[in-house]
């Protein structure tokens, strides 16, 4: 346990926190100093899908992954959580189930400060710090919700040039000429975020490195042509 609360004293994944949420480090001092720190394997249910929400939860290490299960059994992947990400806000006042399920990506491990913990310590914070950190959570809505609108308006190499694109702008790592995505994706997980079966994913790609704008191999994907996929993500 002592190790795993030794990466809280982490300082890039403080600097993430605070440049993309807008929270100063006396207040990640309080959430972490009453917050639990669990550690998930890979795949393992970290919010399973209609629960209740009482918890916070601060990505501090490895990757998360939200999706939302269909009725029909489809599986949406929504979104990936790198660390410094907070999800599952309980910020709500009439209590409701949980919409999507979040999942350890990879082998992760997460701080979950209840909710009765982060009302007494957001309650502390100035007007100027509150506001900075849900004008934070409202611009991440905000991108969410234009994405969907891109991806109704995108056939599928669109949708997937998209998703590329946003998962390079998150996980991405530049090298002279390309921009290498840094997470074990495969076929079938692309294809949860892109709503289409695999064998069509697949097709998709292959074409896409046969017109050079990304290079795929087992677990690595690169984007050899990143102003190029951005035209085909971009609604005609």
């Amino acid at each position: 346990m002592s190790q795993l609360r030794d990466s809280l004293n982490d300082p890039r994944l403080r600097q993430r926190i605070t440049s993309e949420w807008g929270l100063e480090p006396p207040t990640l001092d309080a959430l972490f100093a009453v917050a639990t720190l669990r550690r998930f394997a890979r795949g393992s249910a970290i919010i399973p899908q209609g629960t209740a929400r009482s918890s916070l939860f601060i990505v501090v290490e490895g990757e998360v992954s939200l999706s939302v299960l269909l009725p029909n059994g489809q599986r949406i992947l929504c979104a990936l959580y790198h660390p410094g990400a907070i999800f599952g806000f309980p910020l709500v006042e009439t209590e409701r189930p949980r919409w999507s399920a979040a999942e350890a990506f990879t082998t992760a491990t997460i701080a979950l400060v209840p909710k009765r913990d982060f009302d007494r310590i957001a309650a502390t914070l100035p007007s100027s710090a509150l506001m900075r950190f849900f004008n934070k959570v409202l611009e991440r809505q905000a991108r969410f919700g234009m994405r969907l609108a891109h991806c109704i308006a995108l056939d599928l190499r669109g949708r997937l040039a998209l998703t590329l694109v946003d998962l390079a702008n998150t996980f991405g790592v530049r090298t002279a000429n390309s921009t290498r995505i840094e997470l074990p994706l495969t076929h079938e997980n692309l294809a949860e975020m892109v709503g289409a079966s695999r064998e069509r994913v697949s097709k998709a790609m292959a074409a896409l490195m046969a017109q050079e704008l990304i290079e795929y191999r087992r677990g690595s994907i690169t984007l050899r042509n990143l102003n190029g996929l951005r035209d085909a993500a971009t609604p005609g």
